[in-house]
């Protein structure tokens, strides 16, 4: 198994020696449970020159990666897009939120696992969120050897940032594509209220019902109220009756003074404590620390600040 933050950094070679950049990312198309690196982002410290086609690698090892051609890469060079279904692990997974599908929790990303294929080309197996690649990344190798890893396989999870969330919701091999309605409601009450309406509209309307009418009510309404009037209709239209009369009647008692509230709103918190703002004794200072005693309360609801 290898690690993505121990082999970006090293020098990329053309086939007589020459040194054309460093390995700054690989990407890899997003289109299977465990999808392969696609390119090789290469560059200097400072910029990003080159994307090269991994049909290009002739070796790819720590010592660093060799290429197949003799010649300067500048076919490969400025002006080069993703394609629609590509990401870049290092920007697009390294560091970033992850929401693991499986065991219903949020959690950040410390490192990204390859496997080498027999072909020689690398696959995308999972990510690692254990501490022990975070003390191994800042250097405390033998410290972080003793802590056991903590891999999420790469088909169980959802990632919060937003390249990443957008091209799984345009993937049909996405787990978001695979949960049930609980399932699917367990990730709604992890993404922030933007994302969770982004997973709403890409489900259609039967499934994003389903999910609504399994999640917490305070959830629900403020799921359907972040919806808009013409897909919160169409949800409404699939809802079983009981749901259906609950959201309705949410729906009809935010009067547009309220909904104006509720999206200026949208940076606080979905479960703050009662006493945010004051103070035992009536001083009103120092409001700053209850905020971050808030931020570890039990988060039933979507986060509505839009934070990774």
């Amino acid at each position: 198994m290898l690690a993505l933050t121990g082999e970006t950094g090293q020098p990329v070679r053309t086939a007589d020696g020459t040194t054309v950049g460093h390995l700054r990312d690989l990407t890899a198309r997003i289109g299977s449970p465990h999808p392969v690196v696609h390119r090789l982002l290469v560059g200097t410290r400072h910029r990003a020159t080159h994307l090269v086609p991994w049909s290009e690698v002739a070796s790819f090892e720590r010592s660093g990666v060799q290429l197949r051609d003799a010649e300067p890469i500048s076919a490969y060079a400025d002006g080069f897009e993703l394609g629609d279904d590509e990401l870049l692990l290092v920007r697009d997974v390294l560091d970033t939120q992850i929401v693991d599908v499986v065991g219903h929790r949020l959690a950040r990303v410390a490192d990204v696992l390859l496997t080498r294929l027999p072909d020689q080309r690398l696959e995308v197996a999972a990510v690692d969120v254990g501490m022990g690649a975070v003390c191994r990344r800042l250097g405390l190798r033998l410290l972080g050897e003793r802590l056991p890893e903590r891999a999420v396989d790469w088909r169980d999870l959802h990632l919060t940032s937003s390249r990443g969330h957008l091209v799984q919701l345009a993937t049909t091999a996405a787990a978001v594509h695979r949960l049930d309605a609980r399932g699917l409601a367990e990730l709604l009450t992890r993404l922030d209220v933007d994302s969770a309406t982004d997973v709403l509209r890409t489900v259609g309307p039967e499934r994003a019902a389903n999910a609504v009418a399994a999640t917490h009510p305070d959830v629900g309404g403020r799921l359907m109220l972040a919806l808009g009037s013409e897909d919160a209709g169409r949800v409404l239209d699939q809802l079983p009756e009981e749901a259906g009369h609950h959201y309705r009647h949410v729906l009809r008692s935010r009067s547009p003074l309220t909904r104006r509230r509720f999206f200026r709103l949208r940076g606080w918190r979905t479960h703050r404590p009662r006493h945010l703002g004051r103070r035992p004794g009536g001083n009103h200072g120092n409001h700053g620390d209850q905020r971050n005693h808030g931020d570890h309360g039990d988060q039933r609801g979507p986060r509505e600040d839009g934070a990774p």
